[in-house]
């Protein structure tokens, strides 16, 4: 009799243990991340047994228990539902994470095609690019930023797509022709544009194209968030006031040959239709490509007086925003006199 009931209270204890494992342990472990120091690809064929699949994200460090895995997928999970391919892992991940991406299908695919479009790039830069890449000739994808069927599509007003690149990571599974390239590129400006740009646009009392111009000048003149608003009140007040607007970024981006050096030819230059030292008013189209903090902007300048800016002297980036020309003056003195020292 004491035998019996020593071999129960074994069962009882193996069953809570068990239980402990299968209900506590387990779920907990397999909602742990884990740092990867590098991506791992591992992949499942047709065919191959849990304890091999497991074994394999051991091997690759994508897991540090391969029994917890197995026991895990056979207990929570279904492994009927894993999907056969290659998987890549990365950066931070969880068995539950593994089995989620197995179980949906995500297979890594290597892109043959994929690039970067920064903040203030020119149409000139990504053609340039584009031609790095081998999309296509340059008459071909130069013809695509003018083709008066892709820019009646989006309804852009100016003579190129310049503007309306959004500024992103672009990549693609095999080499599309360059019109999907581009179209790829519209399509992400205006499914990232802010939920409120209809009613700032109403409040503003301009246009997008108006709007996506100033932003375009505010994308050039500082890389500083926070700035963004101070760059656009002075913008703003010198439009109302009907001043030039002195930026020399949309005076340079009307250069053909401009060669990192601004002349007295260039200011005086009247010919130039982005030469804000002399044309009053938006230049005639954007200068480079726009992220929507800059747009944000355009609609939320800072009301502080504010109508020049120059570059601080301390190399930090920033400016220094004024409301008198006699105070601006004196910072454009300290910036010239801290430039010959160096």
């Amino acid at each position: 009799m004491r035998t019996l009931i020593k071999l129960g209270l074994f069962l009882l204890l193996v069953g809570l243990l068990l239980w402990a494992t299968i209900e506590v342990y387990l779920p907990r472990w397999a909602e742990t991340t884990k740092d990867l120091p590098q991506a791992a690809l591992v992949r499942l064929d047709n065919g191959t047994p849990l304890k091999e699949f497991a074994d394999r994200l051991q091997a690759n460090g994508v897991i540090d228990c391969s029994i917890c895995f197995r026991f895990w997928v056979r207990f929570r999970r279904s492994y009927s539902l894993f999907q056969a391919g290659p998987y890549r892992f990365e950066n931070k991940v969880s068995p539950l994470d593994i089995a989620r991406k197995v179980e949906s299908g995500e297979i890594w695919q290597p892109f043959e095609l994929q690039f970067v479009i920064p903040e203030g790039f020119t149409l000139k830069q990504v053609i340039e690019r584009l031609l790095a890449r081998e999309v296509g000739t340059r008459e071909e994808i130069e013809e695509s930023t003018k083709d008066a069927d892709l820019l009646a599509r989006y309804k852009i007003p100016g003579p190129n797509v310049e503007g309306y690149l959004f500024p992103a990571t672009y990549s693609f599974v095999s080499k599309p022709p360059v019109r999907i390239i581009f179209e790829k590129m519209i399509d992400t400006f205006f499914q990232t544009l802010p939920p409120s740009l209809g009613e700032d646009l109403k409040a503003s009392k301009i246009s997008l194209h108006q709007a996506v111009i100033i932003a375009s000048l505010i994308e050039r003149e500082t890389e500083l968030d926070e700035e963004r608003p101070f760059v656009s009140e002075v913008i703003w007040n010198r439009l109302k006031a009907g001043e030039p607007l002195g930026i020399d970024a949309a005076l340079i981006y009307g250069i053909s040959d401009y060669q990192g050096d601004i002349k007295w030819e260039h200011l005086r230059d009247r010919k130039n239709p982005y030469n804000s030292r002399i044309h009053k008013g938006l230049p005639p189209t954007p200068i480079g490509a726009i992220s929507m903090e800059s747009l944000l902007a355009v609609f939320h300048p800072t009301k502080l007086g504010y109508r020049f800016y120059v570059l601080s002297n301390d190399g930090s980036k920033k400016h220094h925003f004024t409301k008198t020309l006699k105070e601006h003056n004196l910072y454009v003195k300290q910036l010239i006199e801290a430039s010959r020292k160096n």
